[in-house]
């Protein structure tokens, strides 16, 4: 009877498999693997089922040495050369993968010195092995412009549907052979032809990454390297440039991005200036954007973030603005309005509307009954205007808005209202952050110094103590609220959950109503007061406070390109990174890094 059912029930159970083992708190794939391998013994029909899960999308992971595995110079490496043996040996094997998950050997990697070059062969010779490949997952390293094993194999996939490209300073080695003196053009070492050649077979190519180190470099992509490479991805769908120069990456490169582009997120971009970002608002470029991310790209006229909600934008679902200084009116005769019948969520990160940690103090019982102080500023005219937009229905598909900073709660009493903003894992920030204070009181001090952990992570800090509006010309670094002496401390997302529930403890206390029963002698029963909330009852709009997906509470609101790279570590007491290795109930060494919701080229969109 079980060999009778439909190819399409073992397929579901193979998926079942999956969703039990890497869908929780703690994924093991280790048991994923045995499991499927078990199920593959037992007859011809659970072979073919287990086999095509198990090689469609196998997963690889480093390992300890066995003595009767081969002596390996990098120890680790053992079961990424067995699964290479076995598809050079099986061609239709080979043919069947389409992902090489490879989370482990990103660790190995990173905290490699003189081995990294071999690692990266090793990869390469597997990518070699896979013809249809189309993903390379968990295992990103840095292109220096010259000839490198893991970029060619890459460049000859031809059926490749993902590409990130980590652009770094190109190195200045030049072999007996090459001649820098005659001054003849050679077009295999010239950077731009190099790049050009390396995307040149990528026809199926939805999701591109381009990002530059934040040092200057030596050899940096030009205007028709960028250009050329687009115009090779008629299929692109998903976009991310990052880091180029002005000369990379202008006006005139934005408005070449291929059609029916659905994501694009541009971040720190010099050559993009708000007229070429106007410009691609009003093209037909823009019809099709359903996602859109804008990290500081410095824009400071409102008119411009008027023209991106605006119903030209027809299919824009997500808005992510991510900036220092917010946006002003520059001049503008009338007040800009935010319209768009299709937005579904907006991140609005304004930091300078960033306020000082509200002031948490207990009696000496610590109990729920506690204080705040947070004197938070007045929110700035954009805010304004986004709220207005809210109050007035012009954004009637909202659903989820998150606004790290929140002046006043303004956005907060337009939501849904929260019975609480703290997470149950605050709680133990709080017990760790509790100390006594000279007036037989406990304070709270949950201020995290800003310590970027490495040269690519950005971190933000604030310096706001004024009560004033955060783009007051009065607000200025010679005003007495800007002190060169003042501690910096990270803006992580405990800060703001802090903040709204600051305005929950406040409002809780305002009596929203009172109730007061009395008995047919007049006399008082029952006389309550209940307390207020900040929110609307009648909203569709759920106030969200957590990072994105696989982002740790040390990190910011946003996935970046160092979350792809640091996907497994987390930030100890000393702020150092540390790689996360706990064993789970099933014995095997539980991997973070393996859950669903891990980091991946998607979470940059």
């Amino acid at each position: 009877m079980i060999n009778r059912l439909p190819r399409e029930v073992y397929d579901c159970i193979v998926a079942q498999l999956e969703h039990i083992h890497l869908d929780n708190d703690q994924p093991c794939p280790s048991c994923y693997l045995r499991d499927l391998n078990s199920l593959a013994r037992t007859n011809r029909v659970w072979h073919k089922a287990a086999n095509t899960a198990m090689y469609t999308k196998p997963l690889v992971f480093t390992n300890k040495e066995h003595a009767k595995l081969p002596k390996l110079n990098i120890k680790g490496t053992s079961r990424l050369k067995l699964l290479r043996k076995t598809l050079r040996d099986n061609l239709g094997l080979a043919r069947r993968v389409r992902e090489l998950h490879l989370v482990d050997f990103q660790t190995l990697y990173l905290n490699a010195s003189i081995e990294r070059e071999e690692i990266a062969n090793s990869v390469a010779s597997l990518v070699m092995a896979c013809p249809s490949l189309e993903r390379l997952v968990g295992f990103h390293t840095p292109f220096a412009h010259g000839f490198d094993r893991l970029s060619y194999a890459l460049s000859t996939r031809t059926c490749l549907k993902e590409r990130v490209w980590m652009l770094t300073d190109r190195e200045d080695d030049f072999g007996e052979d090459d001649d820098l003196t005659t001054g003849h053009y050679i077009r295999e070492c010239d950077p731009t032809e190099h790049f050009l050649h390396l995307n040149s077979k990528h026809r199926f190519l939805s999701t591109l990454v381009l990002d530059q180190e934040p040092e200057p470099s030596s050899t940096p992509l030009n205007y028709r390297a960028v250009v050329g490479t687009f115009k090779g991805f008629p299929y692109l769908r998903h976009l991310s440039v990052c880091g180029l120069s002005d000369t990379s990456f202008t006006n005139l490169a934005l408005h070449a991005i291929p059609d029916n582009l659905q994501s694009l997120r541009l971040e720190d971009l010099p050559g993009v200036t708000e007229k070429g970002i106007q410009r691609f608002a009003a093209s037909s470029q823009a019809m099709s954007i359903r996602k859109l991310t804008l990290i500081d790209m410095d824009i400071a006229s409102l008119a411009t973030i008027a023209d991106i909600l605006s119903p030209h934008f027809a299919s824009l679902q997500r808005f992510t603005l991510v900036q220092d200084t917010p946006p002003a009116l520059d001049g503008a005769k009338t007040m800009p309005k935010f319209r768009s019948h299709s937005l579904q969520y907006i991140h609005w990160e304004l930091r300078s509307e960033a306020s000082p940690l509200p002031a948490l103090t207990f009696p000496t019982s610590v109990d729920s009954s506690c204080s705040f102080a947070n004197p938070e500023p007045i929110c700035c005219i954009a805010t304004s205007i986004l709220a207005h937009a809210i109050k007035n229905q012009a954004l009637p598909s909202l659903r989820r808005i998150r606004i790290p900073h929140d002046p006043q709660g303004i956005i907060q009493s337009l939501c849904k209202p929260l019975a609480t903003a703290l997470l149950p894992s605050d709680t133990a920030k709080f017990a760790n952050a509790l100390r006594p204070s000279p007036t037989n009181h406990y304070s709270v001090k949950l201020d995290e110094p800003n310590t970027p952990n490495t040269p690519r992570t950005k971190h933000f800090s604030y310096t706001v103590m004024s009560t004033l509006r955060v783009d007051s010309k009065s607000n200025s670094p010679t005003s007495p609220a800007f002190s060169p002496n003042a501690t910096e401390f990270a803006l992580t997302p405990l800060r703001s959950r802090l903040a709204a529930q600051s305005r929950i403890i406040t409002a809780r206390k305002e009596a929203a109503m009172t109730f007061r029963i009395f008995d047919p002698e007049g006399r008082k029963k029952l006389d309550k007061t209940v307390g207020d909330y900040v929110g609307s009852v009648s909203s569709n709009i759920s106030y969200h406070l957590k990072p994105d997906d696989g982002l740790s509470e040390q990190s910011e609101w946003i996935t970046g390109i160092d979350d792809l790279l640091h996907h497994d570590r987390v930030h100890d007491a000393t702020g150092e990174q540390a790689p996360v290795r706990i064993r789970g109930r099933c014995g095997h060494i539980f991997d973070p890094g393996m859950r669903r919701s891990r980091v991946t080229v998607e979470s940059l969109f």
